[in-house]
């Protein structure tokens, strides 16, 4: 039978005898060990039992699960358990060598007395109480053997099973409960009378352990149970905090609501009064005025008694007592702000502006007074804050309307706002900035009507030497533009000209401020003009625009040169000269372009009827007649004007004003005004046409009209992928007989150029690569792929170093087995370009030195100087991976093409060994001139150029002199030789195909040369 199957009898035998305290432990142990879940019977059996409602209620059950069957009583038994295991294993420890030495005793007298001694200690242990002497305790287990009867020997063997498997909590609650258990242990059957007594002991020392662990446990269940009523205590607190503090927050947003309310109608209120105060303020101001007159008129007909006796008047020049009397009221005013503007922060300034508006209000009468009021509002302004500057020009504007524009003419504009007192040397640049704004603010104020002194002072701003002046100018104007828009001419004039001059200033921050603030500004004013005054839309088509184009043409034309096929750029005097036409040409079209939004709402505003609302029947009319003025001048005026611009545009310089960037800006702003259809059909024709004047002009309108043209037509990137296409198999050079044309270098130039401008705008990289590999395709013509690999090199300058890992290297990989030996020669140039581009990228050079190493194995001759003229450019990277890369990969080259030993004369040269010999020698001197360090890579190709030991050299005899001289200037010894014999007239020298503009270089690891094993030794070094 298997040891869980005794666990139901068990449980039944207790469930019969009433031992429920001990099933109930016998219960919690045997789900503690697990055996409980082995026996679906025994489970079920207990379940069934302590959960019948008769026998134990449910308030009971519960209490009894909660004081007893909690992980923390658990454990706690479990411990005091193990511990009182161990002090049972120590007593017996203890009680053996106790009898040990007993039986070494050599008198029987110690022994007894040691026995006497060890029962003694025993009874005295409270642990124990009184025990029985062991012979009393054989007696008495003797005795009570003989009376054991059915039931007894049932409890012993139902406390032996459950002792054995493990469950001492059910064992010792059994004992409790058995009257007949108490008296029995585990040594009743079988076993000996000694060993039933310390059977016994032990028995009752667990249920001495159990006891006290039994007690401590209920303490600490009565104090956690404590604890945790103080907690739901606390807890029940919180909570009822939480539902006041709820309610208090619900009050309190009800009040601010209401709150909130009330002062939503104070303010309203109160912006009522300050309306009706202001009106009744200058009723007030008018009836003093009027009065004050009246008795200043009357004191001087009155009798000099009557004026004596007066309480009204004075003494003083008969003038009303209560004039002297605010008068000086307003002294002690103005002495007061004088006195604490400067003691007071630039934020609590602003506090004092109504009492000095006041002032000046009631000092209008009074030059003297008035004048030093008027100053007041600039000395308090010392610091440059825009809040506080927008603020007075705000008050003093105030103050203008309150006396009238005589009164003020006389206190502020001839006085403080004057240009003479704007130029004194003691007001510096912040008073010049605050009195424009003054100035913007009286313009856009309707009760002032003098623009003479509005215009004049943005004149004198205009031509400030401050930039913040001048820049505070453009933004002033552009205010007073928008909000006056005068009608007359003069205004118009003088707008238009500091507008163009502000927009090429030499400031960038008062440029911008002309081109984003005055300039849309002056277009706005003019194009929604609907009259017929001097300022209206014909002003802006034919005056304002004009003026903006022939500034950037006189601008850009100095430049150049000729005429038709003559044209040509010659540049301009002066580096200075350069840099300022430059500058002037692009802020003139950075500011052309500010308005072409402005332009644009204009067209569709003045469109038919049946277009409005709808850009695209706007295009659709545009393309088709454009029959309204704005349209017609947009679509053949304007396009004319701007092609012409852009046919003189001039090459970009390093460290100068990029006029490219600025035109392409531009031109694609006018694309969107004058929509795609009139792109594709008027502007495309004409730059065609520009294209086609001289070279100059080509190189040019090309970039401009591929990056900033061709995009913005319909369906932009197909129409720019074909007219890529069909512009290399235009431009491509004719190849026959693998000779190219003699101008393809220069096709070359031009192309590389517009193709790197349009890469650098990384929006059409992917057209642009998608049409350069459908070029490459061996269906094409020679030609093609030839340009086609040039433009790959002059591209992968800009393009970014993952899409030249991607998309250059694998179509320059298939290139490099081209039929057409010139389109190998020129894959080899390319493929060191792209490494000198990207020279910072290991990659990089690691694919060029790999693919140039097949192409060392070229049959062509002309193919392997390439690779070798392709090494050379390793020296415009000096330092590089590289550079380093191409030294070795030149000297393995030399040594492997002139290996020592193998001439035995001069003759025995080819033609090839000669062409080859000077490449090498080229490359060579090429990468040394570069960089000293690469000699030790280096001198390997000039000792091999040389000949080695046979002296016989394929170089003639001045490149062989100037070998010696660089191994010499390396420290190298070289042996006397014979001199060389003549290169014979019937082997001519040959030269490596023309090269290409390229990039400049990158550096990488370990170059892929190194494979091809020396077979010349260096000559010794000189100690």
């Amino acid at each position: 039978m298997p040891p869980d199957a005794e666990l139901l009898p068990t449980a039944l035998y207790l469930i019969q005898r009433g031992y429920w305290c001990a099933l109930y432990e016998l219960y919690i142990d045997a789900k503690r060990t697990g055996a409980l879940a082995a026996d679906d019977a025994a489970r079920l059996t207990l379940h069934k039992f302590f959960t019948d409602s008769q026998r134990f209620p449910a308030q009971v059950l519960r209490a009894v699960r909660e004081t007893f069957d909690s992980g923390v009583s658990a454990a706690r038994v479990i411990d005091a358990e193990s511990r009182a295991a161990v002090a049972e294993y120590d007593l017996r420890i203890a009680r053996d060598d106790l009898a040990r030495h007993g039986k070494q005793s050599s008198s029987a007298l110690r022994a007894r007395d040691d026995a006497d001694g060890t029962r003694a200690a025993m009874d005295a242990d409270d642990a124990f109480g009184a025990v029985p002497r062991a012979d009393a305790s054989m007696d008495a287990s003797t005795s009570t053997q003989a009376h054991v009867d059915t039931d007894t020997k049932l409890d012993a063997a139902c406390y032996e099973f459950l002792s054995r498997r493990g469950f001492r909590a059910a064992a010792l609650a059994m004992r409790d409960e058995s009257p007949t258990a108490a008296t029995l242990d585990e040594q009743s059957f079988g076993k000996s009378p000694q060993a039933s007594s310390v059977g016994e002991r032990a028995a009752l020392r667990r249920m001495y352990d159990r006891a006290r662990v039994a007690e401590h446990t209920a303490a600490a269940l009565e104090s956690e149970r404590a604890r945790s009523d103080a907690a739901e205590s606390e807890l029940v607190r919180a909570r009822a905090r939480v539902d006041e503090l709820e309610r208090e927050i619900t009050t309190l947003r009800d009040e601010h609501a209401t709150v909130s309310d009330n002062l939503a109608k104070i303010n309203a209120e109160l912006n009522l009064m300050k309306t009706s105060s202001s009106s009744w303020e200058k009723r007030a101001n008018a009836a003093t005025s009027e009065m004050t007159r009246l008795l200043s008129r009357l004191g001087a007909e009155t009798d000099a008694e009557v004026t004596a006796s007066d309480d009204w008047t004075s003494i003083h020049g008969g003038a009303p007592r209560t004039t002297i009397e605010e008068d000086e009221t307003i002294d002690v005013c103005l002495n007061v702000i004088s006195t604490v503007v400067g003691k007071l922060p630039a934020s609590a300034r602003l506090e004092l502006l109504p009492m000095i508006s006041r002032a000046c209000a009631r000092a209008a009468g009074d030059a003297t007074r008035a004048a030093r009021a008027a100053n007041m509002f600039f000395e308090m302004y010392k610091k440059p804050n825009e809040d506080q500057r927008l603020a007075i020009a705000n008050a003093i504007a105030n103050v203008g309307e309150v006396v009238g524009v005589d009164a003020f003419d006389g206190m502020f504009s001839r006085g403080c706002l004057s240009a003479e007192t704007s130029a004194a040397a003691a007001h510096g640049d912040e008073r010049r900035v605050l009195t424009l704004d003054v100035v913007a603010k009286l313009g856009s104020s309707l009760w002032y009507t003098s623009n003479a002194f509005i215009i004049d002072s943005f004149k004198r701003g205009a031509a400030d030497p401050s930039d913040d002046v001048r820049a505070e100018c453009a933004r002033g104007m552009s205010r007073y533009i928008a909000a006056r828009a005068p009608s007359d001419a003069t205004a118009a004039d003088v707008a238009e000209d500091v507008a163009l001059a502000l927009a090429s200033d030499g400031s960038e921050d008062v440029a911008d401020a002309a081109r984003l603030d005055l300039a849309p500004a002056i277009a706005e004013w003019y194009l929604s003009s609907q009259d017929a005054s001097a300022v209206s839309m014909n002003r802006f088509t034919d005056v304002f625009a004009p003026k903006l184009f022939n500034a950037a043409l006189a601008a850009l034309e100095s430049g150049w040169s000729g005429a038709g096929a003559e044209r040509a750029f010659t540049g301009w005097s002066s580096p200075e000269e350069a840099d300022r036409m430059r500058w002037r040409a692009s802020a003139t079209m950075r500011m052309f372009e500010s308005m072409m939004p402005t332009i644009r709402g204009a067209i569709e505003r003045s469109a038919p009827e049946h277009t409005r609302g709808d850009p695209d029947a706007v295009d659709v009319a545009l393309a088709n007649d454009a029959a309204w003025p704005l349209a017609t001048w947009c679509v053949n005026d304007a396009s004319r004007v701007i092609v012409r611009i852009i046919s003189s545009a001039a090459p970009d310089v390093v460290g100068q004003e990029s006029v490219r960037e600025s035109m392409c800006a531009a031109l694609t702003s006018w694309c969107k005004v004058v929509g795609p259809r009139v792109t594709r059909s008027t502007l495309i024709d004409e730059l065609n046409e520009a294209c086609v004047v001289s070279r100059d002009q080509r190189a040019a309108v090309l970039p401009l009209l591929l990056a900033g043209v061709v995009p913005n037509t319909p369906n932009g990137d197909d129409v720019l992928e074909d007219y890529l296409k069909r512009l290399i198999e235009v431009e491509a050079p004719k190849v026959l007989s693998d000779v190219p044309r003699s101008e393809d270098a220069t096709t070359s130039d031009i192309m590389g150029d517009a193709a790197r401008y349009l890469a650098a705008l990384e929006r059409h990289n992917a057209c642009l690569l998608r049409t350069l590999k459908r070029c490459a395709k061996p269906d094409n013509e020679t030609g093609v792929r030839l340009l086609t690999t040039r433009l790959f090199a002059a591209t992968s300058e800009v393009l970014p170093t993952p899409s030249v890992l991607e998309d250059v290297y694998p179509t320059l990989n298939a290139l490099r087995a081209d039929a057409a030996k010139y389109v190998r020669c020129e894959s080899a140039l390319a493929l060191a370009s792209v490494a000198c581009s990207h020279y910072e990228s290991v990659d990089a050079t690691t694919h060029t030195m790999r693919q140039l190493e097949i192409l060392a194995a070229d049959v062509d001759i002309d193919v392997r100087v390439a690779v070798v003229a392709a090494m050379s450019r390793g020296a415009s990277v000096p330092g590089t991976t590289f550079a380093v890369s191409a030294a070795n990969a030149v000297s393995a080259l030399a040594q492997a093409n002139f290996p020592a030993h193998d001439r035995t004369n001069r003759k025995s040269f080819t033609q090839d060994d000669c062409a080859m010999a000077t490449a090498l020698f080229a490359a060579a001197r090429e990468l040394l001139g570069a960089d000293g360090a690469l000699f030790a890579a280096v001198a390997p190709a000039l000792v091999a150029l040389l000949g080695g030991e046979s002296a016989y050299t394929a170089l003639d005899q001045a490149h062989r002199a100037q070998v010696e001289t660089m191994l010499r200037d390396g420290g190298w010894q070289i042996a006397p030789a014979t001199p060389a014999e003549p290169i014979p007239a019937s082997i001519p020298t040959r030269q490596p195909p023309p090269q290409t503009s390229s990039a400049a270089a990158p550096p990488t690891s370990g170059s892929v040369f190194g494979r091809m094993k020396s077979k010349l030794a260096r000559a010794p070094r000189s100690t």
